[in-house]
Parts: structure tokens; C-alpha cells; sequence
């Protein structure tokens, strides 16, 4: 007697998904070296030149550099703090997406992930 085995199918629409993951991941870990770099590279800059800064004899030009340079460090500071709500917005879109099947374009998009 001869056995039959049934092969497995997949089904869903899963295609774009992997490479959504992907280039989320890829997305988040540029930004993360960036604001790391940007960050590291400023404070460094402001080390080579502070005391230029502090050369400067007029108080009105002098202070209006170092709040410059604060503003700047505030506004990467800021930016850093909202990495992780845009993150949360994409992977919410990305499981949307998913989830209400708009992956399937052969089907007229009635098809889901699910």
C-alpha cells in the first residue's frame, strides 16, 4: 500500500510584509546612528571652539552663539525624544495594512494576512 502525504500550502499575503519589516528596521537604525553621531560630533565641535567662543569681547554676540549652540542640542534632543512615537505610528500602519488586506492586489484587495 502506497502512503500519500499532503503538501503544506501557504496561504496570504504576506510578500510586502518582509521587506516593510526590513526597511523598518533599516529606517530605525539609521536615525538612531545619525542623532548619535550628530549629537557626538556637535558636542565635540563645541570642545575645539569654546574657547574661541569665550575669546568673543562683545556679550551681545557672544551670548547669541552659545544660546545658537544650546538651541541646536535642544532641537537633536527633541527629534530623539519623538523616535519612538514615529516608530509606533509605522508599525501600526505596517500591522493595518496587514490586517485589512491591502497587500493583495490580484484580488481587488479583499484578501487579508490573516
Amino acid at each position: 500500500m502506497q502512503e500519500t502525504t499532503q503538501m503544506y500550502e501557504k496561504k496570504g499575503q504576506m510578500g510586502g510584509a518582509v521587506g516593510a519589516i526590513i526597511q523598518l528596521i533599516t529606517g530605525v537604525g539609521v536615525a538612531v546612528l545619525v542623532l548619535i553621531f550628530v549629537g557626538s560630533l556637535g558636542g565635540q565641535t563645541y570642545n575645539l571652539v569654546e574657547s574661541d567662543i569665550d575669546a568673543i569681547s562683545n556679550g551681545t554676540v557672544k551670548s547669541s552663539v552659545k544660546n545658537g549652540i544650546i538651541s541646536g542640542f535642544s532641537a537633536l534632543e527633541q527629534t530623539g525624544d519623538y523616535l519612538p512615537i514615529i516608530v509606533l505610528a509605522v508599525v501600526i500602519a505596517l500591522v493595518l495594512y496587514l490586517v485589512l488586506g491591502m497587500t493583495s492586489g490580484a484580488t481587488g484587495g479583499r484578501g487579508s494576512a490573516l
